[in-house]
């Protein structure tokens, strides 16, 4: 792009331009092709002597200023500029325009918007573009005038590398971060001939810190661009793009690999509908694992690029099947680009990058929630010193919502490019909706203690609605459960073969998972079904003193049902239970009743009646001491026993 853009400005002012002689113009030409070829230093005593010799030449001082920009040296393009900015020179608007946006792009404001208040109305074309430099400087430092809390720290030399890096992701245990390097190119050089690439790069976290982080392989990796990476909450799945590979849909392509103990599956193209022949990029995957978010410029959107979702069915075997994506609409996308998105583990707040809104310059990032009605609420800037006059984006924050990482090459400026920072999130910013809190933990067969690949279904009780889902991995059984803080949720763990497993936590307190105890505090040991096998229903709940169904067991009883499904030939027994209080025969005909109860649930939602039948125990069969209020609540239950498989 800039190659085509230097050689126009050669073929414009060797057209236009009288001032110059046959012998600068080719000079200038020569000057163009050691720029194109990567070859800076060369190319800089030629443009300088150009412009000592013949001031009205304007194109060789354009170019040593767009040069000094690549090279990163901003004062030196300033002053560039300023030299020529003289009404007695040609083009002199055109380059108060360049000088304008030089003072804009460094942040300096005020001097930006004097230069382009300088540029006269009789100049009808960079008057215009002049106004619009105008406004977006009296924006920022509207901005600007209300800061927002910035405490941030360089993540070091174990994340960050010689080269850029950028687009930070992490897990929601913060176990695992993920970067795209731009491998063989330093700040200020030129990426002509040096087979410079993006990667996908990984860090682990062991005793506290990060280590030295590597290339992830060949899995993701080629000799060609590979980036943009979104690694989920679980760490089951690292989403990223690439660009022109012969399997591809269009210039750039979703893809996938999955996470199998320390190592990746080859990397699996998303297919279509996710991808199309337009440019599709930044994906991010919802803590339910439901969603895909990802930015596209494909047609039927609002402006150049959008941001688009689309629904998401993770298979038993782990893989991904998608569904048409969806625009996120008006509200959200603007005309210009809006891209980057990251929806965060609370799954109602939704950080992307734009500049189709009032900002600072440039891309700002901003946020906005799900407004219960599905759709979103009016997107904020993240203000300043987060965002700048530069661009923003990649930006995440953790599942815990204490902390967010971006890129940035502004913030130390020690020349080394864009690095990775971390950034401490007070209650003055802009937070995620919801707080988050995790577990972790190993899915295991009860008998052999072997690993079992499971899916995770984590709910709110409340709501019935989805918080989490995720599959435990293929080698290990390791798997990473994220809600909320403040709700009470239920949790299901579910494979083919086996009998379910239910759970459910209390509001702010730690996540511990009731039948751990073999391996590690959060492991669930799934029993293969057999006959007398038994599951206890955590999520079944009963008006109180009654057998009515409250709505909160709907989304337990609709697990049974997909259970029935999955296996056709089993039959089970559904046992109601009570707690010590009251009498005996009390209490057995409103177990009995409560078994029934969920029996006929299940029979409307279609499972046989000759599949099933039901008991009540009453207070016979306690599996916890009843002098104490939590072990009567555990002895209160409905269970599900096999009679026959």
């Amino acid at each position: 792009m800039k190659r085509f853009f230097l050689l126009l400005i050669s073929l414009l002012f060797s057209s236009l331009l009288l001032a110059e002689t046959k012998k600068e113009i080719k000079s200038y030409e020569t000057a163009v092709l050691l720029i194109n070829e990567g070859k800076y230093k060369e190319a800089l005593p030629i443009l300088k002597e150009l412009i000592r010799n013949n001031k009205e030449y304007i194109a060789p001082s354009w170019t040593l200023a767009d040069l000094y920009g690549r090279m990163n040296n901003d004062e030196k393009k300033i002053a560039t500029l300023v030299y020529i900015a003289k009404p007695n020179l040609p083009h002199y608007a055109a380059t108060l325009l360049r000088l304008g946006k030089a003072y804009h792009e460094t942040c300096n404001y005020e001097k930006a918007l004097e230069t382009y208040k300088s540029i006269s109305q009789s100049d009808a074309t960079f008057y215009k573009r002049a106004l619009i430099g105008i406004k977006q400087c009296e924006e920022a430092l509207e901005i600007m005038e209300k800061p927002v809390p910035f405490n941030y720290r360089n993540m070091g030399n174990n994340i960050n590398t010689i080269y850029d890096d950028y687009w930070p992701s992490t897990t929601a245990d913060g176990s695992l971060f993920s970067t795209t390097v731009k491998l063989n190119k330093k700040q200020g050089e030129s990426e002509f001939g040096k087979g410079v690439h993006e990667d996908i790069f990984i860090s682990k976290k062991q005793n506290g810190n990060w280590t030295k982080t590597e290339n992830v392989g060949k899995a993701m990796n080629t000799i060609g661009n590979e980036g943009a990476q979104s690694i989920s909450l679980d760490g089951r799945y690292m989403f990223f793009v690439a660009c022109d590979r012969s399997i591809g849909l269009g210039g750039c392509d979703i893809y996938y690999s999955i996470r199998e103990g320390d190592s990746w599956t080859p990397a699996i193209n998303a297919g279509s509908p996710i991808n199309s022949r337009y440019w599709e990029t930044y994906p991010t995957l919802s803590p339910t694992g439901d969603e895909l978010y990802f930015a596209s410029d494909r047609p039927g959107g609002v402006g150049k690029s959008d941001i688009w979702k689309s629904k998401v069915e993770i298979l038993p075997n782990g893989r991904l099947k998608f569904s048409d994506p969806v625009n996120l609409g008006p509200v959200v996308n603007t005309k210009e680009d809006d891209f980057s998105p990251f929806i965060h583990a609370d799954n109602q707040t939704l950080y992307y990058s734009s500049k189709g809104m009032k900002g600072l310059g440039g891309y700002d990032i901003f946020v906005t929630y799900k407004d219960g009605n599905g759709g979103w609420t009016t997107p904020k800037n993240l203000g300043y010193p987060i965002n700048t006059c530069k661009d923003e984006f990649g930006y995440i924050v953790n599942a815990l919502g204490d902390k967010a990482y971006y890129a940035s090459d502004g913030q130390e400026k020690n020349g080394k490019g864009k690095e990775i920072y971390e950034l401490d999130l007070t209650e003055g910013n802009l937070l995620p909706k919801k707080k988050m809190k995790f577990a972790t933990g190993k899915i295991v067969d009860a008998t052999t203690n072997q690993p079992i690949q499971a899916t995770i279904d984590v709910f709110s009780i409340e709501t019935n609605k989805m918080v989490f889902r995720s599959v435990s991995d293929k080698k290990t059984g390791d798997f990473i459960t994220c809600v909320p803080e403040n709700e009470e949720y239920g949790v299901n763990v579910s494979k083919k073969g086996y009998l379910f497993y239910s759970d459910n936590f209390v509001a702010k307190k730690p996540m511990k998972i009731k039948n751990s105890g073999k391996v590690g505090e959060n492991d669930v040991e799934l029993d293969k079904i057999e006959v007398g096998k038994k599951i206890t229903l955590r999520n079944i709940f009963f008006d109180f003193d009654k057998a009515t169904l409250k709505k909160q067991s709907f989304i337990e009883l609709n697990h049974v049902v997909q259970f029935m499904k999955e296996n056709p030939t089993v039959k089970i027994q559904l046992s109601g239970h009570t707690d010590y209080k009251g009498s005996a025969e009390y209490n057995m005909t409103l177990s009995t009743d409560r078994a029934k109860a969920a029996l006929e649930y299940l029979a409307k939602k279609g499972v046989p009646r000759t599949r099933m039948e039901y008991k009540g125990y009453g207070k016979t069969q306690p599996i916890a001491d009843n002098t104490t209020e939590e072990g009567r609540a555990l002895n209160r239950r409905t269970e599900i026993m096999i009679i026959a498989k």
